[in-house]
């Protein structure tokens, strides 16, 4: 069965208030554009496949696809791209309940000509969830979901 947790628009606060946010942020020694690649495609990620199930290019209203194996992890939507900076979907189908709302947004900052970071924002609100805001929760996780993209978004440039 397939769940459907509500749309968050790009525009919303939902990033700033929701009561579940982690945001990571990694610095590459790569141009902004080819780290944009990176991230867009979705290959970072082990054992993830990520398939768009619309055409080029990605803009809002596209949909993508994440699973692991045969097994469904979401469907996600894009609401807003600026390509080479921007990406912000919501994810719009789940395979287990529980998620009143979950929005993604990924940023690009162009350092250098040759130099670039992410930052990647998840916003999640749990059914049933109180509306205070986690942020203690944030102290813990920013810096670990750092880390990973550091090491899996390099591991990726580097076998590119």
């Amino acid at each position: 069965m397939v769940f459907h947790p509500e749309i968050v628009e790009p525009s919303s606060d939902f990033y700033e208030r929701a009561p579940i946010i982690v945001r990571g942020r990694a610095e590459f020694d790569v141009p902004a554009t080819r780290l944009w690649q990176e991230v867009e495609t979705f290959d970072w990620l082990p054992a993830v496949t990520a398939r768009w199930e619309t055409p080029a290019p990605h803009g809002p209203g596209s949909r993508r696809r994440l699973t692991l194996g045969p097994l469904l992890l979401s469907n996600e939507f894009v609401t807003r791209t600026d390509p080479n900076r921007e990406m912000a979907f919501f994810i719009g189908e789940l395979p287990v309940p529980g998620m009143r709302a979950i929005a993604e947004r990924l940023t690009i900052e162009d350092l250098s000509p040759t130099r670039s970071a992410v930052t990647y924002t998840i916003a999640a609100a749990p059914t049933g969830f109180p509306t205070i805001r986690l942020a203690p929760l944030a102290l813990l996780t920013n810096p670990v979901f750092s880390l990973a993209l550091k090491v899996l978004i390099g591991r990726s440039l580097r076998r590119a």
